[in-house]
């Protein structure tokens, strides 16, 4: 970077190159659509979350690997939120090894399921003219660090915490 970033605009990730899909789609889809985005020699997920877009292809949500992975299976995350058990303090914290086998078993039987009841809606974008330390300054107050950002009212792009931490070690701290 070789000049000095001063907005947003110059650090999103356009939405043609982040994982996106339709409400209507399943859980197969969702992790195909995570999968089409890996780097690295060990061909690692790129991203922790996926936008999800209505018929209209409006912005409606977005999808984490936890809550993927929650409509994948999910009896275990229900059934390991047990509050006391004897042993909780010692050994176990909590019972999921007693749910590994029907867990890991019962999971591909949801991947038909759609993500419409999954996922999480969209409260919170920045417009691209966005200051970057303000940017990261109301990302850390809402505890959200992957953020759409808009122009004239339309998605251009998603914001990550990377992205920012990327452009202060590399553009204003110097660091090398």
């Amino acid at each position: 970077m070789n000049k000095k970033t001063s907005v947003i605009r110059d650090l999103i990730i356009p939405l043609d190159r982040y994982p996106n899909l339709n409400e209507n789609q399943t859980l197969q889809e969702a992790i195909q659509a995570l999968m089409a985005f890996r780097a690295g020699q060990e061909e690692r997920i790129q991203y922790g979350k996926v936008l999800v877009v209505n018929d209209q292809n409006q912005l409606v949500g977005k999808l984490s690997l936890v809550d993927i992975m929650h409509g994948l299976a999910p009896q275990l995350l229900e059934a390991t939120k047990v509050a006391k058990f004897q042993g909780k303090d010692i050994d176990f914290e909590n019972l999921s090894i007693l749910y590994e086998d029907k867990t890991l078993a019962d999971c591909g039987k949801n991947q038909h399921k759609s993500v419409k009841a999954l996922l999480h809606p969209i409260t919170f974008s920045l417009p691209a003219e966005t200051n970057i330390l303000k940017a990261l300054v109301m990302m850390s107050h809402r505890n959200d660090f992957t953020v759409p950002v808009t122009e004239n009212g339309s998605i251009i792009g998603i914001l990550r915490l990377e992205e920012i931490f990327h452009a202060m070690c590399t553009t204003y701290c110097d660091v090398q």
